[in-house]
This record gives structure tokens, sequence and C-alpha cells, in this order.
């Protein structure tokens, strides 16, 4: 990750692989059954729940974008992601495909603000790493049934 364009910042890197934990985890136990945790719930609940917390968490980096450059419009943008959930997963759409396709659309929204410079220089090359590796894991347990 340390190729092409700004560097990422040593601890926002660390956080993001950090980040991707419970999403690796869920899918080795929902593969293997093995690292189940006594007492907890099925592993595929824990991670979309998680799944939602991070999506959140990703609109509400882009309210942050938009706030960073007084930008009006990206308020509206930064909403989307989570009035895209709301309305698919209202309308019964399974959570973990809702949560599966908001992850790549989120993807150009990132692009959007980073390309008018309220986003880090280097925002995308991680956006793009950690996004990959979510989208894998939500594929590998959708794949198991959830």
């Amino acid at each position: 990750m340390r190729g092409v364009g700004p560097k990422i910042p040593g601890l926002a890197l660390v956080l993001g692989l950090a980040g991707l934990i419970p999403f690796v985890w869920g899918v080795l136990v929902v593969q293997t059954g093995a690292l189940m945790l006594p007492g907890m719930v099925d592993p595929r609940v824990a991670v979309l729940a998680y799944a939602l917390m991070i999506f959140c968490f990703m609109a509400g980096c882009l309210w942050g974008f938009a706030a960073k450059g007084d930008w009006t419009p990206g308020y509206g943008i930064s909403i989307a992601p989570v009035l895209y959930f709301i309305l698919f997963a209202g309308f019964g759409m399974p959570i973990n495909f809702v949560l599966l396709i908001g992850f790549v659309l989120l993807l150009p929204l990132d692009w959007v603000f980073a390309s008018r410079g309220l986003a880090p220089g280097w925002w995308m090359k991680l956006r793009l790493v950690l996004t990959a590796v979510v989208v894998a894991c939500l594929i590998a347990i959708v794949r198991t049934g959830a």
C-alpha cells in the first residue's frame, strides 16, 4: 500500500486493517466453525451488525468531508448511503446484499469527495484495499447462507 500516491499515515493504516478483523473472523467462524466465542450470537449476525456500523461510519466520514469544504451538495451526498440502506432494507432486500452493494457504491462517493480535494490524498488508496476485503468477506458470508 506504499506504492503510488501519498503515503497512508501509519495509524490510519493500522486502525483500518484492525477494522477488518471482525469481518475476517466472521468468515473463519462461518467457514470452519473454529474461533466461535462462547455465548456469541450467530457470527453472520455479528458481522452484519458490525458491517452496518462501519457502513454508517463511512457515510459519516463523507459528512465530515462536506463540512471541511462547506460543500452544500456534499451534505446530501453524504446521507445517500444511509437512505439507500433504509430504502432497500425497508423493502425487504436481504441485509447482507444491501450492505454488500452499499460498500461497493460508497467507493464512487468517496471518489467524488477525494476528487474535490475534500478527502486526504491517501484516502482512496486505503478505501480501495479495505473495501476489497470487506466485500470479499461479505460475499463469503452470503455464500454460506446468511
